[in-house]
């Protein structure tokens, strides 16, 4: 009975680790770039409590680029600075296709949460000694009261 019991357990057991793949490299090689921001709509000012659309417009290098989201970090001495990368997938391919001019728009949703001016740093590329270049926006925080 107890060899019984035992096939029973550990065979499914051994079988389901002999037809476990732990290779799962299905071929295609990619890594992530931040994409160069050409504009962004952002408002004169925001309300306090709001939320806002943010369409930002970047370049695309190639076909080999696919824009996967923003990544956002708190910079500077305040909670009101954002300093903002637009991120892409670059696939590793031999036929991506250079496109020098095309952007692509995207947006990304933002709660106004502090009344202070807040200051988005975005990603423009890098100068010639390889430093990061943002195009700034400074956007007022008004109290609608006083309007």
């Amino acid at each position: 009975m107890k060899k019984l019991l035992i096939y029973i357990v550990v065979l499914p057991f051994l079988l389901t680790l002999h037809g476990c793949d732990l290779n799962d490299d299905d071929g295609v090689d990619y890594y992530f770039e931040a994409l160069e921001v050409v504009s962004a709509d952002f408002p004169e000012s925001f309300e306090f409590g709001k939320i806002y659309r943010i369409d930002v417009t970047m370049l695309r290098p190639s076909t080999c680029h696919y824009f996967e989201g923003f990544d956002f970090s708190r910079t500077g001495d305040t909670n009101t600075e954002r300093t903002i990368y637009p991120i892409s997938s670059v696939v590793e391919r031999t036929n991506c296709e250079e496109l020098p001019e095309e952007t692509i728009t995207s947006f990304f949703d933002f709660e106004v949460l502090f009344t202070d001016t807040y200051v988005f740093k975005l990603y423009s590329g890098t100068d010639t000694s390889g430093e990061d270049q943002f195009i700034v926006y400074e956007v007022p925080v008004v109290n609608p009261q006083t309007n």
